[in-house]
């Protein structure tokens, strides 16, 4: 007597069928992921209007000349939630504030902009609320905005750096 040995289940029932299934509609749902994921957040890292922030350098290339003409440069110290900024030379008793800027090196949205008070004469105090982990680019703006200081903060984490003229 011959038996036949062929599989009698359906279709539906079978291992194969499923896992050539699984396999394009699981790269089909990843890439609704990242779509989603790509269309809620942005990167940051492209400026929309280019050509106006390319003449932007000049004005800030001439306030690093400032600087370095009146021989400024200033060291930031952290201490948890407090800034604590010396300026050198002190700066004049015209400059009603300083405002120093932190600035994110791969998300704007996490920025923040601090203005600094006079504690005594090249001693200036302010607040800042916690620095997510990453690399911070400082700036430091006189009111007038007439000059410019720059430096850069390598971790969150660290609780110094110095800021010098950029020409």
């Amino acid at each position: 007597m011959y038996l036949d040995s062929r599989d009698t289940q359906p279709w539906y029932r079978q291992f194969w069928p499923w896992a050539l299934i699984f396999l394009p509609l699981s790269v089909v749902v990843a890439s609704m992921v990242t779509l989603m994921i790509a269309m809620e957040s942005s990167s940051g890292l492209v400026v929309d209007d280019y050509y106006n922030e390319g003449r932007s350098i000049n004005r800030t290339l001439a306030r690093g000349q400032q600087a370095a003409t009146l021989g400024l440069s200033a060291s930031m110290a952290l201490n948890g939630q407090q800034v604590r900024l010396v300026l050198t030379p002190p700066a004049e008793p015209a400059d009603a504030g300083l405002t120093l800027a932190f600035r994110h090196a791969t998300q704007a949205g996490y920025d923040q902009v601090i203005n600094l008070h006079q504690r005594s004469p090249g001693v200036w105090d302010g607040r800042i609320q916690p620095l997510p982990a990453g690399k911070w680019y400082l700036q430091l703006l006189p009111a007038d905005e007439r000059w410019r200081l720059d430096g850069v903060l390598p971790t969150a984490d660290s609780l110094s750096t110095a800021l010098e003229p950029q020409t």
